[in-house]
């Protein structure tokens, strides 16, 4: 009987090991999100979206019939980095108060000039070449906007006060920030209640040892099915910008669960061999 109620015991340590770590790989996917300015962008997320930028201003080149190159000038990395913070600011603002507040909106000085000095629209009638300039600052803000903001702002907006009538969604993200904790907090109960009732720390050591191994196992096939789902591709489908900055997140978040996984591999393989031990000299 005593066996059974530590396997159960150790089956349940898997479970909050196992919880713990997932929740705090989601921790720190929310955590820059929470802070006053929101999460800063990578230089390398700069420099992708720097090139999808100029795709995309190429394409609306073809289409409308305008001169790329400075509109591609314009949108530099600064420029991008602006964006950037504004985004990361709207982003935070649903984080820490549960609502997404006013819309994102970019007006850059100087867009409207550009397009008024291209020489492929001085050459239309007057009426027609203003119409051309707004329309082409309108199709390139709209543009680099969803690059970096890809979700749909109006969306998100009603789907939030929707939701906030039945849940608050930032009380509810603070409390899943400190989840982690309270689950190896709870862990590090269940395993000294595993060594009392085992009766000696050394007898516990092979179910803790196999509860940190179950865990590590656990995890790594979540991480399989997470990328066997295809969840990139519909993403890639759905946006360049958001697989940018969908790259970007899951490389922290891979590494962090490739370092929780060799913890509690290492873990485990320490408690095993000193279980082993104890059973020898016992």
């Amino acid at each position: 009987m005593k066996k059974v109620i530590l396997w159960i015991l150790a089956f349940a340590l898997t479970g909050t090991l196992l919880l713990s770590c997932v929740c705090l790989i989601g921790r720190q996917v929310i955590a820059p999100g929470l802070q006053e300015d929101g999460a800063q962008v990578s230089d390398e997320v700069i420099r992708e979206e720097k090139e999808l930028a100029r795709q995309r201003i190429t394409e609306l080149a073809d289409l409308y019939g305008f001169t790329a190159e400075p509109v591609i000038e314009f949108v530099d990395e600064e420029t991008l980095r602006g964006l950037h913070k504004e985004a990361s600011q709207w982003y935070s603002r649903i984080l820490t108060s549960g609502k997404a507040g006013e819309d994102v909106e970019w007006n850059p000085e100087g867009l409207e000039e550009i397009f008024a000095k291209d020489p492929a629209i001085t050459a239309l009638e007057r009426d027609e070449a203003e119409s051309m300039v707004i329309n082409c600052t309108a199709e390139v803000r709209r543009s680099m906007l969803r690059m970096v903001l890809p979700m749909r702002q109006q969306v998100i907006g009603i789907g939030l006060q929707m939701a906030a009538k039945k849940v608050d969604i930032a009380n509810l993200l603070e409390f899943f920030a400190g989840t982690p904790w309270a689950l190896l907090a709870v862990s590090a109960f269940i395993a000294g209640l595993i060594a009392l009732i085992a009766g000696r720390v050394r007898a516990s050591l092979k179910y803790i040892g196999s509860a940190l191994g179950a865990a590590a196992i656990v995890l790594a096939a979540l991480v399989i099915l997470y990328l066997t789902a295809g969840i990139q591709s519909m993403i890639r489908e759905a946006s360049a910008g958001l697989t940018i900055q969908y790259q970007d997140v899951a490389s922290g978040s891979f590494m962090l669960t490739g370092v929780l996984a060799a913890v509690l591999l290492a873990g485990c393989a320490v408690c095993l061999v000193l279980g082993r031990k104890y059973e020898a000299k016992a």
